[in-house]
């Protein structure tokens, strides 16, 4: 232990940093025994080398395990100490989040990553078989480059990695700062700088795992079609690699939609998905995944598509590494919500993915002409012709999706190469102003063809489809779709004309093609297979899709914002001119003080700040009342919260909440608060004398005093039995015409003290107290106040999203109908293996 440093705990970071390190050299010598394994023409060689390298990738394994472990461990313990732990944790985080805290940064995420190579590679190990050599040498070889992200050694001057167990003390921006050479700084360290506070979700928990098996999963798609080629088995591969490739698509799948959940009730995207170019950049591989799926099972029954299974195989992984280049590298700082900045690894992870692209490609180019295909063209009845169109049309969206997302990276080039200067031209590539149009305008119609050929692809044949019979069994599930569609059209109120009558009918469009797509499969499990669910996954997963696009459908073109601002108080720059929020889509609540918000009375009632938790949680109450007598036929509360910092400029990090429906679900989110260090207030109270009819003028209207009331209602007066009450019953009157009734009460209580309870116009900042009665001259006394630092409000904004369950529902039919196509390829699988 260093004892020039008190109280540092070096131990758990030693013995991570050695696992990184021999994490690291045992993938190499995995990678170079598998890759001896395969081009060793000695059988016994052949074992010797596979032998080596199994146990060359166990200790590999182990390392990684250990590694995870030293740094969970620091976390765990609060060694602030190491940078890492200080930078993503805190004492009062809790337990609950520490795994948060864990893949909060990069080099955790990539440890997280490695971990499921790891898992992945060991299972790999125990079921590859034959292939178990030509795949795990790529999978051995990626973890060379995942291994070497979180090294942190030097070589030649050039930083490799990034230590997770780096010391505080030893980071290059603490270097020369007074406190470093302090044997007791550990004694200053307090507390860690805490994790963000939008990873403080139960979603970002178990979202990143799952992501993170799904990037990590697609390397097996991808290393069984490297290992086609480069053993030249070309069609042998394919009935291993379908059960992964299945599973990866799954997984990925979820995980993404996963983060769609956390976004629906983290962020203040308004919802479920905004076209983030993280989001854009995780949903890509998925797409070419799926594309690469279809082709397969194209070649798998008619001998067609061989190639484009390959293809769409390498650029899925390569798309995964894309998308950690886009996110890790800082290129996309100023375009996304949630990428990460740059550590200095954008070198290593643009090494990482050429060193993947240039072999596979390379190869598939060299030896195309090996690759078999049928061949004579399919025809235009056929399952395999259809799904590779449908492929092409995925592929399309994949390339429209990632062109724009990458507009940072065009921009970068343009720059670096000096097109710009050469070309003369003043400014870069500018992204959409309005991207959820930008990439909706385009994936609306992709949505509609996929949902076409996911309702009539199960009832083609493969090679040949007679006529008669295709348009037989299509045409019943045809005739439904277009009643369901238009009893939806007519009832249904989708009426979603923000972009015309072009758009307005292509939802229509899609919303044929999403209900086909559900009738058509749950048609085609029936009559097509009889009612057989052990085999009819496929069908079960395009069900679930076509729910996906229908909950998609119906909760955006119908989503309906209910916090209108009628009154117009947010007008004159109230967010600034930076901010994107609209003005009239937000509605102020003063603290008690019921506001109309579409069918509810919204009422702020109070927020509390728990002990150990830095978010503020508001307190929303919503009433909705029969419009024929005024009863409250439904009441409930929110507790949006959120995080207000005053470092620097001020900025809020709200978290929302929803009510959740059968047919919608209520969301709500904070938008603003008011500024509680703003300073003291230096309003005072003017007394006016008045008598009823009087009006007394304030800076923005004036004050009626309508009457004396002996039972005063005011929610802040509680009644005691000996009270004595009055309450002055005031109309404030704007200078918009705007109105609202006040009531401050004045009571003697037990005949003997005064009771003033004073009355607040919330929004107008205005106070008003009934101070006295004046018996002779028949007036009353009142004090009115208008504060220069009105504090107790909120500024709020709220959504419906219809049939939103549509959508969540569709998805676990989708990973359900995942599952049951696994399992059905792989008992399949084993089967043929007993019978050879």
């Amino acid at each position: 232990m260093d004892t020039k440093y008190i109280g540092e705990h070096l131990l758990p970071g030693q013995i991570g940093h050695f696992a990184a390190v021999l994490a690291f050299i045992a993938a190499i010598l995995a990678s170079i025994s598998y890759f001896m394994a395969v081009q060793s023409k000695d059988d016994l060689l052949k074992d010797s080398w596979k032998k080596l390298a199994r146990w060359a990738f166990i200790i590999q394994a182990l390392a990684v395990f250990t590694t995870f472990g030293s740094l969970y461990y620091a976390l765990y313990n609060h060694y602030f100490e190491y940078k890492y732990v200080w930078r993503n944790s805190s004492r009062d985080l809790p337990v609950s989040y520490l795994l948060s805290s864990f893949w909060a940064d990069q080099e955790g995420s990539f440890l997280l990553w490695s971990i499921w190579h790891s898992v992945l590679g060991l299972l790999l190990i125990r079921f590859a078989k034959k292939w178990e050599a030509p795949v795990m040498a790529t999978l051995s070889f990626a973890q060379i480059f995942l291994g070497s992200m979180l090294i942190g050694i030097y070589i030649l001057d050039y930083r490799v990695g990034s230590n997770p167990f780096l010391l505080l003390r030893l980071a290059e921006e603490n270097q020369g700062l007074p406190w470093v050479a302090n044997a007791n700084y550990l004694d200053f360290i307090k507390d860690g700088n805490g994790l963000n506070l939008s990873l403080q979700n139960y979603w970002m928990v178990i979202h990143p795992p799952v992501l993170f098996l799904g990037f990590a999963s697609t390397i097996i798609p991808f290393a069984y079609a490297f290992a086609g080629l480069w053993t030249r088995e070309y069609k042998e591969w394919i009935k291993p690699a379908l059960p992964w490739s299945l599973f990866s698509a799954m997984i990925l799948g979820t995980g993404i939609m996963m983060g769609a959940a956390w976004a629906y009730e983290s962020l203040t995207f308004g919802g479920y998905w905004a076209w983030d170019p993280v989001e854009n950049a995780s949903l890509v591989p998925w797409l070419t995944l799926v594309a690469g799926i279809h082709t397969l099972l194209a070649f798998k029954f008619s001998g067609h598509a061989l190639k484009p299974t390959f293809f769409f195989f390498f650029i899925t992984f390569v798309l995964i590494l894309y998308s950690t280049f886009l996110t890790r590298s800082g290129v996309l700082g100023d375009t996304s919500v949630h990428s990460f900045t740059d550590l200095g690894m954008s070198g290593q992870l643009l090494v990482y993915m050429a060193v993947f692209v240039v072999p596979a490609f390379a190869l598939l180019i060299v030896r195309r002409k090996e690759i078999p295909d049928a061949k004579k063209d399919p025809s235009s009845y056929s399952r395999e012709f259809w799904l590779f169109i449908g492929a092409l049309i995925l592929m399309i969206a994949a390339i429209q999706i990632t062109f724009t997302t990458s507009i940072p990276v065009w921009n970068k080039i343009i720059n670096g190469l000096g097109i710009k200067k050469l070309f003369g031209l003043e400014q870069d590539i500018a992204p959409p102003s309005d991207s959820v149009f930008h990439y909706n305008k385009i994936q609306i119609f992709v949505a509609i063809v996929l949902g076409v050929l996911t309702a009539i692809v199960q009832y083609l044949k493969y090679k040949d489809t007679p006529k008669g019979h295709f348009v037989k069994k299509i045409g019943i599930p045809t005739v439904i779709s277009l009643v369901i569609t238009g009893l939806i059209g007519v009832f249904g109120d989708i009426n979603y004309d923000a972009y015309g009558a072009g758009f307005l009918s292509a939802i229509y469009m899609m919303l044929f093609t999403s209900v086909y797509a559900i009738v058509a499969n749950a048609m085609f499990i029936i009559i097509g297979q009889k009612g057989k669910l052990r085999v009819a996954g496929g069908s079960v997963a395009h069900v679930g899709f076509g729910m996906v696009l229908l909950g998609i459908l119906i909760s955006s073109s119908r989503k309906e914002v209910i916090s209108i601002d009628r009154m117009k108080m947010l007008d004159g720059g109230f967010f600034g001119k930076e901010s994107k929020e609209n003005p009239r889509e937000n509605l102020m609540l003063p603290k008690n003080f019921p506001v109309q918000m579409g069918d509810y009375h919204v009422t702020y009632a109070g927020d509390s700040l728990a002990e150990g938790d830095a978010k503020t949680y508001y307190l929303v109450r919503y009433e909705r009342r029969d419009p024929s007598n005024g009863n409250i036929v439904e009441k409930f509360t929110l507790h949006p919260d959120a995080f207000l910092s005053n470092k620097g400029q001020q900025q809020l990090t709200p978290n929302p909440d929803s009510k959740h429906y059968l047919t919608k679900d209520i969301f709500t989110y904070i938008t603003a608060v008011p500024i509680k260090d703003a300073g003291s207030d230096t309003a005072q109270y003017n007394n006016h004398d008045i008598a009823p009819g009087d009006s007394v003028f304030f800076a923005n209207g004036y004050i009626i005093l309508e009457g004396i009331q002996p039972q005063p209602q005011n929610r802040n007066y509680t009644p005691q039995p000996n009270d004595l009450a009055v309450g002055a019953q005031l109309r404030v009157v704007t200078k918009n015409n705007e109105q609202y009734n006040l009531m401050p009460v004045y009571s003697l209580r037990d005949s003997s003290y005064e009771v003033i309870v004073p009355d607040t116009v919330a929004p107008l900042s205005l106070y008003v107290k009934f101070s006295k009665v004046l018996p002779k001259e028949k007036k009353i006394q009142i004090q009115v106040k208008e504060s220069d630092t009105f504090k107790d409000y909120i500024v709020m904004k709220a959504f419906i999203f219809p049939y939103i369950n549509v959508l969540w529902l569709g998805i676990l039919v989708m990973v359900f109908g995942f599952i049951m196509s696994i399992v059905q390829r792989v008992k399949a699988n084993k089967s043929k293996s007993i019978q050879s």
